[in-house]
């Protein structure tokens, strides 16, 4: 009896290691003999179009997809304003049943950004909206703002980083009315011209502007919806969802709680061990950039980042979105609902001069000097119009992996969980990249779609 015991002694610790192992290293949605070879893994069938010589890119998203990384997605890819990639594939659901094609959309987060941008970039373009100007020039109630302009609220320079004195109840921000009422009482956090990212509720405040100087009284989804997505034959919408809407809804899927508690939360304390554990390119392993992010919202009840914002916000799960709470309400910079073709559409026909005039456009591009946000703890280039520049010599931790070339610049954003839409110059020539997923990552950065990107660059340098 005692060398079973003693055979048990030695073995289990071994059981129990190997099993962590595997929860922390699989891919999330993997499924039977799979998650142990990817190699055997069945490859799913992708909608849509491609040009032949862009098959190394719809491949790479194809891989995540069979391998499990990827669960539903789409990707959209266009150089010199001509489409070679616009392709969908995966599941919308974990179970694996209903398939993610082309007309499939879900919440894209914060690359809502860039669509709101856009938006505003056609307020200004019109004139009806000034740059420089004091938000209280629109919206006289905002005036207790210390001349916060235009400029500082897209620029991520307000002082606001949507954080507020109280959170408001879901009711509040449903109505138009009493929702700017409470944004107007809300005393900034942070001092103006203080660089901090206006996470969550950023377009709160431009939907305001939007609907007081818009000749039509449209709210900032409605204008950019009409102005731009129907223009073009492309979905995009915000809250509330209707039931017309929801056919071709997907909604968000986290990573296995297991994996969050035993492969994720471990590194921001043993960060060398699972370096070692994890390959350097795993979806899972945080970049040392982002780690001071992830320990103050964890460990510091004081941090910034845990300041009263939007509700739900601080729910503990990234897919807390598909609640109906989140999705009660419009909020372009973070719950707005489209596919990988539409924003990647949208922001090349931005890009182009398609939408806003060469001047208007120029205005939103210029960059400030690379600085350090207060709310993301790392050093970001924005542009004007809020949008994130990278370079080879300054690449944002944010878009990690996209190993750009010389004389490459890239201008987008992406949002939690991965979503991405970046438009690069790269050698005289264009390319914009959009990628939105379903399978959401607990990490800041756009791991995977970053990959995507840098595939794309690689493939377009060789035509």
């Amino acid at each position: 009896m005692k060398w079973v015991l003693s055979v048990a002694t030695v073995l289990l610790p071994l059981v129990l290691a190997s099993a962590a192992w595997f929860v922390i290293t699989k891919p999330w949605f993997c499924s039977g003999i799979c998650c142990l070879h990817v190699t055997s893994c069945p490859v799913p069938s992708l909608h849509g179009t491609f040009q032949p010589q862009y098959k190394p890119v719809v491949d790479t998203l194809q891989r995540s997809l069979a391998q499990g990384w990827d669960l539903g997605a789409s990707l959209f890819v266009a150089v010199d304003g001509e489409t070679v990639v616009d392709v969908a594939g995966g599941y919308k659901d974990a179970q694996k049943t209903e398939p993610y094609d082309e007309s499939t959309v879900n919440v894209i987060f914060s690359a809502g950004k860039v669509i709101e941008a856009i938006a505003m970039a056609i307020l200004v373009d019109n004139e009806l909206v000034d740059l420089n100007a004091p938000v209280a020039k629109y919206w006289k109630e905002f005036s207790n703002k210390g001349g916060v302009t235009i400029q500082d609220m897209l620029s991520h320079r307000s002082g606001s980083a949507t954080l507020f004195e109280e959170t408001p109840s879901v009711e509040i921000l449903k109505d138009p009315k009493t929702r700017d009422e409470f944004l107007a009482s809300q005393k900034f956090q942070l001092p103006r011209g203080t660089v901090a990212y206006r996470a969550w509720g950023s377009a709160l405040y431009s939907d305001a502007i939007s609907r007081r100087v818009d000749p039509k009284g449209r709210s900032l989804s409605r204008l950019v919806q009409e102005e731009v997505f129907d223009q073009l034959g492309e979905t995009f919408f915000c809250p509330p969802l209707t039931e017309e809407r929801t056919v071709h809804f997907s909604q968000l899927h986290d990573i296995p709680l297991a994996t969050m508690l035993l492969g994720f939360l471990p590194q921001l304390f043993m960060p060398r061990l699972y370096a070692k554990i994890l390959d350097k390119g795993h979806p899972l392993l945080i970049n040392p950039l982002e780690r001071p992010l992830f320990r103050s919202a964890i460990l510091d009840k004081d941090s910034i980042l845990n300041k009263p914002t939007i509700p739900d916000a601080g729910s503990g799960t990234a897919s807390y979105n598909n609640h109906s709470s989140y999705l009660a309400y419009e909020m372009m910079s973070s719950n707005c609902i489209s596919n990988a073709r539409a924003i990647g559409k949208a922001f090349d026909a931005f890009m182009k001069g398609r939408i806003v005039r060469e001047e208007t456009l120029n205005a939103f591009l210029a960059p400030f000097p690379s600085a350090f946000d207060n709310f993301l703890l790392l050093n970001v280039t924005y542009t004007t119009g809020g949008f994130g520049v990278s370079t080879r010599a300054d690449s944002s931790a944010l878009f990690e992996g996209l190993l750009l070339p010389e004389n490459a610049t890239c201008y987008g954003w992406g949002g939690v969980g991965g979503s991405l839409i970046l438009h690069c110059i790269v050698d005289g020539h264009t390319i914009t990249v959009s990628y939105v997923m379903n399978s959401l990552s607990p990490k800041m950065v756009c791991d995977r779609g970053s990959k995507l990107v840098h595939e794309a660059i690689k493939v377009m340098q060789k035509q």
